[in-house]
């Protein structure tokens, strides 16, 4: 065995995780974890980057092969002792989550720009109030306070970026009997922060954003994190509070009443347009319907059974998103960043602060990717769209510009 194999396996004892957990981080075969470490193969240096993130020390120190102890009582840790029936395969994504919110923490200060993060609610809750129509209330109070009414939430990254929240992806695991759905953490100098489970469909992952963001929001004076996992009171209460916030009841009645919808609906085509009209997905769309009443049992098991939405939005002439079809986690593969983390690493780039090897290796990305930060072509530049110099001249020709 190599001395870095050795080191290799040294830090991931440590660390307390096991070769398919480094394999699932890293999105590579286990075997390939322990060709490393028996000295067989080696890791490339992105690789070896993204092992020391993972095992929460410096890379000179794995390289070199030197001891460090992992901190037992570090963030990560106090989030995974928030719930012990959680799956162990979640952990390395829980301390990707905690890894990212320091190396955030790091950046703002190398391009000396301050992250205006939220560290206090501005919102009042007593447990008292966690009944039916306060949950609708709160929900109500948020979408004031950012001035949404009861319109479709197109996006929830600029809604948390709007309140000073973080939000990051990683994958926890597919199964949410055992895996987070997601979690909340109050870190101390990026303030609140989110993280949603990468592993779940896009829709749900939508419902996990919101339901993130009431932990935030309403139980933040009691905790300082919230692993999202079982179904004790603020779980109920956040899942409550995400129905509401996607789909408000008021905006659902306003806009069935609008479009001449009945009060109780059975006919799918009716539900796929409510769907489509607050942008989220057809099981959430039939879920809240029901927790609203809008639709009987009966129809929502049969809807549930019968009908193929894609399909049948696509026949109603609705843009389909890529992944509706097919789920790939790889495509978050940059966009499980916050915009604003994306924002000062290519501020670091363009002012010569960081290399892009090295802002590549800080933010574990490939050079490609931080090429597609930078805003700069990643293939040839005829592939770009022909409209785009026939939409300039329609503009200029008409005398807009």
């Amino acid at each position: 065995m190599s001395q870095l194999g050795k080191a290799l396996a040294r830090a991931r004892t440590s660390a307390r995780y096991s070769q398919d957990d480094v394999g699932a981080a890293l999105g590579i075969n286990r075997a390939m974890v322990s060709y490393w470490e028996a000295g067989t193969r080696t890791p490339n240096d992105r690789q070896l980057g993204a092992m020391a993130r993972l095992y929460g020390i410096e890379l000179i120190d794995l390289v070199e092969g030197r001891d460090v102890d992992s901190d037992a009582d570090d963030l990560a840790s106090m989030l995974l002792r928030a719930n012990d029936g959680v799956d162990p395969g979640a952990t390395p994504g829980i301390r990707e989550f905690v890894q990212f919110l320091d190396r955030y923490a790091e950046l703002a200060r190398i391009v000396d720009e301050p992250i205006r993060g939220l560290s206090q609610s501005p919102f009042v809750f007593r447990q008292r109030f966690s009944q039916k129509d306060d949950i609708r209330r709160k929900a109500e109070e948020v979408r004031d306070y950012l001035r949404l009414g009861s319109a479709p939430i197109s996006d929830l990254d600029p809604v948390c970026e709007a309140l000073g929240i973080t939000i990051y992806r990683a994958r926890l695991g597919p199964d949410l009997r055992t895996s987070p759905s997601g979690a909340f953490l109050k870190h101390p100098e990026v303030g609140f922060s989110i993280l949603v489970n990468l592993d779940m469909t896009p829709g749900r992952r939508r419902f996990t954003a919101a339901h993130e963001l009431a932990h935030a929001l309403f139980h933040s004076d009691e905790t300082n994190q919230v692993l999202s996992h079982g179904r004790g009171p603020r779980e109920i209460f956040a899942d409550a509070f995400a129905g509401e916030f996607l789909m408000p009841s008021e905006g659902v009645r306003r806009f069935a009443e609008e479009v001449g919808l009945p009060p109780r609906i059975k006919d799918p085509v009716d539900i796929v347009h409510i769907q489509r009209y607050f942008k989220v997905s057809w099981p959430t769309a039939l879920v809240r319907l029901r927790q609203m009443n809008a639709i009987t049992q009966v129809t929502y098991t049969d809807l549930r059974a019968s009908v193929r939405p894609v399909s049948l939005a696509r026949a109603l002439g609705y843009a389909i998103h890529p992944e509706e079809d097919i789920q790939d986690p790889e495509l978050w593969r940059i966009r499980r960043f916050p915009r604003s983390f994306l924002r000062m690493l290519r501020h670091a780039v363009v002012t010569e602060v960081m290399s892009p090897p090295s802002a590549a290796a800080f933010a574990g990305l490939a050079l490609p990717d931080i090429v597609q930060v930078l805003g700069s072509p990643l293939g040839d530049a005829e592939q770009e769209s022909p409209h785009l110099e026939t939409e300039f001249n329609e503009f200029e020709v008409t005398g807009v510009v």
